[in-house]
C-alpha cells in the first residue's frame, strides 16, 4: 500500500448559521464579490459561490408549484 506523507491535511467544515447569516447580510448590502464576502467569513471562495448558487436554487413544492 501506498501512504501519503504529505503535511496539508484536508479538513471540511460546514458553514455556521451566523456564517449563513453574514453572507445574506453581505449579499443584502450589495456585496456580490464571493472573494470578499469570503474574507469577511473566514473561509474560501468556492465554498460562498456553492452557498450561494445552492440558496438560489427555485423549488417545487408536492403540487410541482415553484417557490
Amino acid at each position: 500500500m501506498t501512504s501519503s506523507n504529505s503535511s496539508i491535511s484536508k479538513h471540511y467544515h460546514q458553514l455556521t448559521s451566523v456564517q449563513r447569516g453574514q453572507i445574506q447580510a453581505m449579499l443584502d448590502s450589495g456585496i456580490t464579490s464571493c472573494s470578499a464576502i469570503a474574507r469577511k467569513v473566514g473561509c474560501h471562495k468556492s465554498t460562498i459561490s456553492r452557498e450561494i448558487r445552492r440558496g438560489s436554487v427555485l423549488q417545487r413544492d408536492h403540487n410541482y408549484l415553484l417557490y
